[in-house]
């Protein structure tokens, strides 16, 4: 068998952990990795390719199978009685119904603070005050009437808009 390379070896071994590797492939790996002296960069593999003699013939015991269950059957169940699912079902209503009220107050609350209050005992001065804030309201909406008829002008030029 002729020598394999590094380069050789890399590319068998990652077509092996792609499980692309065929017989023969697999046969110089093995062949490599049972060298005495191999690429310190690959030492890590040689556990795959290697076994001995004593791993060849490893044997279960008699009773292993009754070690195994007498582990398995030691292991403690945990039964919740009937008393204690409902105790768990009545905290979680009652979690779910302290949220539900403590939501509910929140928004009444909030609704409440929202609750129109006169502010002026004058109803002249009353109807100033309004009067001024509707006509600020209106000139600022007419400010911005015009930014928009102006910034849409270039498009209507084009016939890209109509306005009516």
């Amino acid at each position: 068998m002729e020598a394999i390379n590094r380069q050789q070896i890399e590319v068998l071994l990652q077509r092996y952990f792609e499980a692309e590797t065929d017989i023969q492939e697999e046969r110089q790996l093995k062949a490599y990795f049972q060298q005495e002296t191999i690429d310190p960069a690959f030492e890590k593999y040689r556990n795959l390719f290697t076994l001995t003699e004593s791993d060849r013939h490893i044997e279960i015991s008699d009773d292993f199978e009754e070690k195994l269950l007498a582990s398995i059957q030691h292991t403690p169940v945990v039964r919740l009685s009937i008393r204690r699912v409902m105790a768990i079902a009545a905290s979680i209503t009652l979690i779910l119904i302290a949220g539900w009220w403590g939501m509910y107050r929140t928004q009444t609350d909030a609704t409440e603070s929202m609750a129109m209050e006169d502010t002026y005992e004058d109803p002249e001065e009353a109807y100033r005050q309004v009067t001024a804030a509707l006509a600020l309201m209106s000139s600022t909406m007419d400010k911005g009437q015009q930014m928009t008829i102006q910034s849409v002008a270039p498009a209507q030029e084009l016939g890209v808009i109509q306005m009516n």
